[in-house]
């Protein structure tokens, strides 16, 4: 990872390559969008707006190129700078500007709103645009056996209403993911142990714990069985309560100088049981928004849990 990153701060050559290869490879391992968007931000937060533009751009210019001969239009190459490197220059610039894990957390929320409107203003229809898009999936799954076919209708339909909320977290995660990453990786390159001192102390606002049961409220109140505007931004909530209650279990392993195995014990838990290990994690999260657990302990030892 530090020669990677290294690799990028060698010069605009190297960052564009690296920008431009991760993104291509996207196409096959969708996770290396990650490092991708990583290596904008990282040239973003050491060198500041206009290099990390440059890049960007540049980055756009070539793949669109590519992208212009190879697939004859240029949607690809506007699609990597629309949903991976321009949020990630955002998101670098506030935490450059911040130096707040927090801020730009509540900033990558803003986003993944946008990402939820943009769904409803691109198709008028998310929900039925997904539910053709799903259709052939669960189609597949019915001809292997694994899918009743007379439940194959209903599957759709409930999967299809909730992917615009969850469209919308995985974007937020995704863009999170890509700056925390890039933050690191200045970090190991220029600051040891800064990320990781920044991490454990990452805090949300009550003011979203609000917002969040007051959304909760709004669910119950409704009418009708329809999912609704009201539970994807939930859904976005959720994620990021998700991200505050895993910086918690990371602040509170490393201020006691716990084994960094109880960290491998909880992401063995998020691969196996995912949906109940994030809402455990974001309702501790929400917790400790009121209680501040981190403050409450008495540290013992450095650790090396990170």
């Amino acid at each position: 990872m530090q020669s990677l990153a290294s690799f990028v701060m060698r010069g605009v050559p190297q960052a564009v390559m690296v920008i431009i290869l991760l993104a291509a490879l996207s196409l096959l391992l969708p996770p290396t969008s990650i490092f991708s968007a990583a290596a904008v931000t990282l040239v973003t937060l050491r060198n500041g707006a206009i290099p990390g533009a440059l890049v960007m751009g540049l980055a756009t210019g070539v793949s669109g190129v590519i992208a212009l001969f190879a697939l004859g239009g240029l949607n690809l190459a506007i699609g990597f700078l629309i949903l991976m490197w321009l949020p990630a220059w955002l998101l670098a610039l506030v935490l450059r500007s911040s130096r707040s894990l927090s801020l730009v957390v509540m900033s990558a929320l803003v986003l993944g709103l946008v990402m939820i409107g943009g769904q409803f203003i691109q198709t008028g229809d998310p929900v039925a645009e997904w539910q053709s898009l799903l259709n052939p999936f669960v189609e597949s799954l019915a001809e292997a056996q694994l899918v009743d076919t007379s439940q194959q209708a209903a599957l759709v339909s409930l999967m299809a209403s909730w992917m615009p909320g969850i469209v919308a977290a995985g974007f937020f995660l995704q863009l999170l993911a890509s700056l925390f990453l890039g933050r690191w990786w200045q970090s190991l390159l220029y600051n040891p142990g800064g990320f990781r001192s920044e991490f454990h102390q990452l805090r949300l606002p009550k003011v979203l714990a609000i917002a969040l049961l007051i959304l909760i409220g709004l669910m119950f109140a409704q009418t009708g069985s329809d999912i609704s505007l009201v539970e994807y931004v939930l859904i976005l909530l959720i994620s990021a309560w998700f991200v505050h209650g895993l910086a918690l279990a990371h602040g509170i392993v490393g201020r006691l100088g716990s084994s960094s195995g109880w960290l491998i014990g909880l992401y063995m838990l998020l691969l196996f049981a995912l949906p109940h290990t994030v809402i455990v994690l974001a309702t501790v999260g929400i917790a400790d928004a009121w209680f501040d657990f981190r403050a409450r302990l008495s540290p013992r030892g450095s650790g090396k849990a990170s």
